[in-house]
């Protein structure tokens, strides 16, 4: 044990494996402090971190603090813990999105979900020995194992026992050494005995600059935390502009513009920041509400982003953000040419470095007039475009490429094929999210149907869309103006009508393909003059009085 020379800190290492620590969580020994934040982890990190430790990678420390803990009912996601009162029980500093991950996923109360209810839901492949998020549909691999399995050799030799690949000699091999990896696998704890609050959270940035930073929630919350109708944490400011009806904003994308806003590095941690001038985030959530207000006004009423969950790239809505922070009032002019930066950025980042130009941009938005800003921030960006847009292969609701072509789809104002009325896809989206992206053709095989041009802006209820979508060819014919809302045209809807499903989808993408280079032509303005307005250029020649 280490103690400080001022007598405030008892500090001392050790390391327990993944066995261990379970073990004294399932006993109730480990405890969350108030201050801890709601779980953020998703399923891809639950799997990277469970693969680290199967890899033996390191996954960083555990900081917790010894102290009393009265008798509590402790849940980490699906596990709970009746817990009894302790003495020296070890309150979680740093590490509860990892412990979390390690108990929920092994630990769990009950058999394991072969769907993805919750983030912790894994399965070790022991065949290619990986780790998997299970499908939606519950249909898994044979060789798939549940993690929690792993957790207890014993329990794990009945489980293969009874496995169907229990004849397998390399398949067991491969699943009773998984399971030896991730039981064994050793984390250190350093284990702080103080009753000096604020020496503790700074010990807390200090560890916490590595894997999922701290986010500013938290440092709100911890440090200047207080109850007000104006949002003062993250969460609350995020369900504040949920209220525009555009999106709920990530609380990385608020972290990241929040520190646009307050003329910060955002290209560093909080952590790094709070440690040069600890108050320098102080109120930032509140005076950041109006700009980002305005940020998220201007995506859907000018730049033609309806939802959030369609923005290509999280990099425009911190410099949006900064802009607006010190341009709240900007003229026509400058909003057209803030929509040309805004889809030059979403389509022509590939050629340049995304973090460079981040802080470029942000650099360029000073207290200057807004006119100015505007030109230095244009400066910033190529006006004219390498190459035309290339659909990609495969949709993926998280890639850029796939969002720029929903956005595309959503500028043709599709059409409910039911009553033939506007759809109105910020509200469907924010009610379906991803759902909302239906499949047109769901029983091909075919590699186009993993394609965008295989997808169509609709709500869920509505079912059986290739069904639909030719019983309204028979009642409006191949040239319904329903169809070409949804970026079918004449030939799109003979190749569907007949059963031509691999040339209706190479059609479709050809469609979506000029449908997206349109939009972006038009929104990016590529090539022509960026000049500020005619009262700007005559003020700066001295010719308007």
């Amino acid at each position: 044990m280490t103690v400080s020379a001022n007598k405030r800190l008892y500090l001392k290492a050790e390391s327990y494996t993944v066995e261990q620590l379970i073990h004294q969580v399932k006993r109730g020994l480990i405890r969350v402090p108030d201050f801890q934040r709601p779980l953020r982890w998703e399923p891809e990190d639950v799997k990277l971190f469970f693969d680290s430790v199967y890899q033996g990678y390191p996954v960083g420390s555990f900081l917790m603090r010894q102290a009393h803990a009265s008798a509590s009912v402790i849940r980490y996601g699906p596990v709970k813990i009746n817990a009894s009162e302790s003495n020296a029980a070890f309150w979680v500093v740093d590490g509860q999105q990892r412990l979390t991950a390690l108990t929920a996923g092994l630990a769990r109360d009950k058999e394991m979900p072969v769907t993805p209810d919750d983030p912790w839901v894994l399965y070790f492949d022991a065949a290619k020995q990986t780790f998997h998020t299970p499908p939606r549909r519950g249909i898994l691999s044979s060789t798939w194992v549940p993690i929690t399995q792993l957790l207890d050799a014993s329990t794990l030799s009945e489980w293969v026992f009874n496995w169907n690949h229990a004849q397998d000699s390399n398949l067991r091999k491969s699943v009773f050494e998984a399971g030896s990896r991730i039981r064994q696998y050793e984390i250190p704890l350093y284990i702080v005995e103080t009753d000096d609050k604020q020496l503790l959270r700074d010990i807390f940035y200090r560890m916490n600059d590595s894997g999922k930073r701290m986010k500013w929630e938290d440092v709100h919350d911890a440090l200047f935390g207080h109850k007000s109708e104006e949002p003062s944490t993250l969460s609350a400011l995020a369900d504040q502009l949920n209220d525009l009806g555009v999106g709920r904003p990530s609380e990385n994308q608020l972290l990241s513009a929040i520190m646009a806003f307050k003329d910060l590095d955002v290209t560093r941690s909080v952590s790094e920041h709070y440690r040069r001038e600890p108050e320098v985030l102080r109120d930032a959530v509140r005076d950041a509400l109006p700009a980002l207000r305005q940020v998220l006004s201007f995506l859907k009423a000018h730049a033609e982003i309806p939802h959030l969950r369609l923005l290509p790239r999280s990099l425009p809505f911190s410099v949006l953000t900064k802009f607006f922070g010190f341009h709240p009032e900007p003229n026509d002019r400058t909003i057209d040419l803030l929509i040309r930066w805004t889809w030059r950025t979403l389509l022509g980042i590939k050629s340049v470095d995304e973090r460079t130009l981040l802080r470029h941009s942000l650099d360029a938005i000073t207290s200057d007039d807004a006119e100015q800003t505007m030109q230095k921030l244009l400066s910033e960006i190529p006006n004219t475009r390498e190459s035309s847009f290339i659909l990609p292969q495969k949709f993926d609701a998280r890639a850029a490429d796939s969002r720029v072509v929903l956005v595309a789809l959503n500028s043709l104002h599709p059409l409910n094929p039911d009553n033939g009325k506007p759809l109105d896809i910020a509200d469907m989206i924010e009610e379906y999210d991803r759902k909302a992206f239906h499949e047109i053709i769901s029983n091909y095989s075919s590699v186009k149907t993993n394609s965008p041009a295989n997808r169509i802006l609709l709500p869920p209820d509505i079912r059986r869309i290739q069904e639909k979508l030719i019983d309204l060819i028979h009642r409006e014919g191949l040239n319904s103006k329903i169809l070409q809302s949804h970026c079918i045209d004449r030939e799109a809807a003979e190749f569907l009508h007949s059963g031509n499903f691999d040339q209706f989808l190479s059609r479709r993408s050809e469609i979506l393909t000029e449908t997206t280079n349109v939009l972006g032509s038009r929104l990016a303005a590529w090539e022509k003059s960026d000049r500020p307005s005619i009262s700007y250029i005559l003020q700066q020649t001295g010719e308007e009085e």
